[in-house]
């Protein structure tokens, strides 16, 4: 059975969702997010996100790879990427609101949401040196390249200065249907990020679940912070952790998998 990397299209959001929804289902964190969202509501809610994600990648730069089964055609794994971007005043007034226009269907786990991706900013912080490294960053994954309005550019040496004007590259999502993991298909998706930030002689941050650990540190990625998160007042049970990683440029095997 073969696979095969392309880029995703507005036509596969269905099958996105699927995956999206399959391989969250029991992450500790990502599960109770939204445990109590009536699942068609859910599903429509999914769908109208990645709707927006194709709709404004000029405003966000991001770019959305898919992993099929060559026989078949099926999707069964997919990486939403944000690439290096550069906004005009009115691209930067519009992305502005949309982010303050952002909502969650009813009975979200406001709370939850709000500590646990508050503290993905807060470490991004920490660790990206916007005026030294070539910024790298849930799997997240960073490298410097030139700055898009709407397209891809090669590759520039030069950092970013502000939000709106961003070398870097992060991996936001990495999700493969459970049914089809541990056959390589979230390390064929690794490689066409690691290739880039190799390319460039960038570093590359990740926020990874216990599942993925040993695989992102026969990469070369080294453990460098956590997030830890009390699941009980959110109503999952104990202790809920991530761990931050930064690979250096050519670190780790890209023999893997």
């Amino acid at each position: 059975m073969g696979f095969q990397v392309l880029p995703a299209e507005v036509s596969d959001i269905p099958e996105i969702v699927t995956v999206h929804q399959a391989s969250w289902v029991n992450d500790p964190i990502i599960g109770q997010l939204m445990p109590d969202v009536d699942s068609k509501v859910k599903y429509d809610y999914d769908i109208e996100y990645y709707k927006n994600k194709f709709e404004t990648k000029a405003l966000t730069g991001a770019v959305m790879h898919k992993v099929v089964e060559t026989e078949t055609g099926k999707l069964v794994a997919f990486a939403k990427w944000k690439y290096p971007y550069s906004l005009t005043s009115e691209q930067q007034a519009e992305k502005a609101r949309l982010d303050l226009n952002r909502s969650y269907p009813t009975s979200t786990n406001v709370e939850l949401y709000e500590q646990f991706f508050g503290r993905i900013d807060t470490l991004r912080k920490k660790y990206l040196d916007e005026e030294k490294d070539y910024c790298e960053s849930s799997l997240t994954l960073l490298s410097s390249t030139s700055p898009i309005s709407s397209t891809i550019s090669p590759s520039s040496t030069t950092c970013c200065s502000t939000i709106n004007d961003c070398f870097f590259t992060v991996l936001h999502l990495l999700i493969v249907l459970p049914s089809y993991q541990r056959q390589g298909l979230g390390t064929m998706l690794i490689r066409e990020g690691l290739a880039a930030a190799d390319r460039d002689n960038a570093r590359t941050y990740i926020e990874a679940s216990p599942m993925g650990l040993g695989l992102y540190k026969k990469f070369g990625w080294k453990e460098i912070d956590d997030i830890v998160i009390d699941m009980r007042p959110h109503g999952g049970t104990g202790i809920a952790s991530e761990k931050c990683l930064m690979r250096e440029p050519g670190a780790g095997d890209f023999r893997v998998g």
